[in-house]
Order: structure tokens, then C-alpha cells, then sequence
């Protein structure tokens, strides 16, 4: 345990800071001291500042102010430090839920390894703009290759961290706020929000499809007057995306879908740069998770209908894949505009007229 007082960069004051080696096979929580020299301090400072950046995150929410975690907290907060004995029992909460884990799930994990890897628990209580807060990371342990004399060791990663995080600030009266959980694997593992935390989602994932996917159509309003192929393609691509039964990154998608697009409208060139910027602000500005699992039948996008011609109107599912190989527009020799659609059994069904 290691109470140095020390400046994070964005004016943050670390008030405390306490180090657990986890490990899973002895079952055993140990407690590690922070040199005053250390470098650990350095690596923590960063650590805060990456995950502050970090758009990949979920809020939660305390289940209750009785539990274990919860009243943790209440003595950091009390004590405006990392109450030793508070810290240790969250250390060995945490050991505790990854040994079952591991126990129930080790049989899904590669040969001589463990399903929960192994890795160390950073605790740190700081101070920001007046505001306490509390930030604990799980870090997993990396085989490195010393250069000094090649002999492999294990450590935490420094540039590239692999980790689990919960952070929680505080209001006037020391009441917990909304949770942020991070996690760098694709999705954030149950048993770090719900088991050990013991975290219910703010949102739930039905919530989190349907608002994220309607602000993502309503600002692509924005290109369908000066290049409404762009928005037909994107509206379409984005409302494929959403109906996946899978993890939602909403940065990954924004990169994805929208960033390395081609447009077909010249219009879009300068266009599309000030899109991307306005979709990846979507999450924080209204207020959705960037972070959660699709729910697909809360898509309230089903089928587009565009009027063609008098008495005729084309229909088709938004989420239909390679839009562009299966309908498209073209011009006959003599200048009419006219809409293709690929249709092998239905071609059938009207006059054929050779193409002029």
C-alpha cells in the first residue's frame, strides 16, 4: 500500500495508490510496496490519462449502497484514501470471483493456460477539479524479453496495455456516481462489471441500439440532398451493422463504415471528414454507450420504399447486403433514366425489351 500524493497530468492529484499480485493457481492475494521512486508511479499517471481518452466504455450503476464494493467505497471517501483494509478486501473480492471464473470456464482456455489471465490489481484514489474519484484496473500480465540479458520475464505491458478498468467519482455528499467501465477486449467480460462490481447497465443494450442508430441516420440527413447515392449506401451499410447479433464498438463502426468510405458525389469529399467528426461525438452528446451488445429487433429501421414512377414503388430491406450489386441506376442509349434491379425468377414475370 502506497499513499504518495502526486500530480497526474489534467490537474489530477493522486491521494493514494495500492498494487495486489493476483495469482490463480495459489489462490493468493499479495499485497506489493510502492517504492517512492518508482516508475509505477508514472505508469499509473498514464494510465488514468489513456482511460479518461478512452471512447470504448459503458456506465453503470451501484445495485445497491450495501454491497461489499459499495461500502468500500464509502470508507475511501470518508477517509479521502485508500482505506488499507478497504483495498484488501477488494483485492481478495477480486481473486475470489476469478478463481471460480476460472474454475467454471477453464475448460474453454488453450492448454497450460488459464481462462482469467494473469495479472495485477492497481487501486488509486485521486482528486480532479474538486472531484474525488476512484479508478481500479485489473492489468494482465505480459512475457516480455529483457534486453539487458535476453531472459524472458513477465510484467505489466507499457505500450500496450492489456487491462480491465472501473472508475467511479463521487459527488459533495460522497455519493458513488455513475461507474465507467473499460475494458480492452472486444467486449467487457460479465464478471468484471456484474460479479465483482457488482454493476447494473444504465442502459440496456435495446436502449443503446435504438438511440445510437437513430442519431446515426438522423445525421446523415445532413449528405441526402448533395449526394443522396452516399446516403442511400451509408444508411443502408449502417442499418446492416446494427441488425448484427454482435458487440458494438461505435468508434470501430464510425472507422469502418464512414471513415474509409469512397463517396460517389463530388459533394462529399469535404463532407464526409465533418461527418465522422460528428458521429464520433454522438455517444457523449446524446448520451448512449458507445460500448454494448446489438439488439438487433430494436432497430426500428425494416424496409425503404421509393416511389419510381406513377403507380410504382420499389421496396427493399434497409439492411440489405452489397446494395449496389443487387439495385441500380443507368441510362439507355436514347436517354432514359431507369432504375435495374437484379431479379432472375421475378424477370420473368414482365415483357422483355431488348436494351437500347
Amino acid at each position: 500500500m502506497n499513499s504518495v500524493v502526486a500530480t497526474v497530468p489534467g490537474a489530477s492529484k493522486l491521494l493514494g495508490t495500492a498494487l495486489h499480485h493476483l495469482d490463480i493457481d495459489s489462490k493468493t492475494c499479495t499485497v506489493v510496496p510502492i517504492p517512492e521512486d518508482s516508475d509505477l508511479q508514472v505508469y499509473l499517471d498514464a494510465l488514468l490519462a489513456e482511460i479518461a481518452a478512452k471512447p470504448q466504455s459503458r456506465a453503470y450503476t451501484l445495485v445497491s449502497d450495501s454491497t461489499e464494493c459499495a461500502v468500500s467505497l464509502a470508507k475511501f471517501h470518508a477517509a479521502k484514501a485508500l482505506v488499507p483494509a478497504a483495498a484488501e478486501a477488494l483485492a481478495a473480492r477480486l481473486l475470489r470471483i476469478e478463481v471460480a471464473t476460472d474454475e467454471r470456464y477453464g475448460h474453454l482456455a488453450a492448454p497450460g493456460t488459464t481462462h482469467v489471465k494473469r495479472g495485477s490489481f492497481l487501486q488509486f484514489l485521486y482528486q480532479n477539479a474538486g472531484t474525488l474519484g476512484y479508478l481500479a484496473v485489473k492489468v494482465e500480465h505480459q512475457s516480455i524479453l529483457d534486453e539487458t540479458d535476453f531472459k524472458r520475464r513477465v510484467g505489466l505491458g507499457e505500450s500496450q496495455k492489456i487491462y480491465k478498468a472501473c472508475r467511479i467519482d463521487f459527488d459533495a455528499s460522497g455519493n458513488p456516481q455513475q461507474a465507467l467501465v473499460f475494458d480492452t477486449n472486444a467486449k467487457p467480460s460479465v464478471y468484471w462489471w456484474n460479479d465483482v462490481w457488482e454493476l447494473t447497465p444504465v442502459r440496456s443494450d435495446e436502449v443503446n441500439t435504438k438511440e445510437a442508430i437513430t442519431h446515426v441516420v438522423h445525421a446523415l440527413q445532413r449528405i441526402k440532398k448533395t449526394a443522396p447515392v452516399d446516403y442511400t449506401i451509408l444508411r443502408n451499410a449502417t442499418v446492416a451493422a446494427f441488425k448484427q447479433a454482435s458487440a458494438m464498438d461505435f468508434d470501430q463502426f464510425v472507422t469502418s463504415t464512414f471513415a474509409g468510405y469512397v463517396p460517389v458525389a463530388d459533394a462529399m469529399a469535404n463532407e464526409l471528414p465533418k461527418l465522422v467528426t460528428q458521429l464520433r461525438e454522438l455517444p457523449k452528446k446524446k448520451k448512449f454507450d458507445s460500448h454494448f451488445t446489438l439488439a438487433p429487433a430494436a432497430v426500428p429501421y425494416k424496409q425503404v420504399k421509393v416511389q419510381l414512377n406513377t403507380g410504382i414503388t420499389l421496396s427493399y430491406d434497409e439492411d440489405l447486403a452489397h446494395l449496389g450489386d443487387r439495385i441500380w441506376s443507368t441510362k439507355t442509349e436514347d436517354g432514359k433514366e431507369v432504375v435495374v434491379v437484379d431479379a432472375p425468377g421475378a424477370s420473368q414475370q414482365f415483357p422483355f425489351k431488348p436494351w437500347k
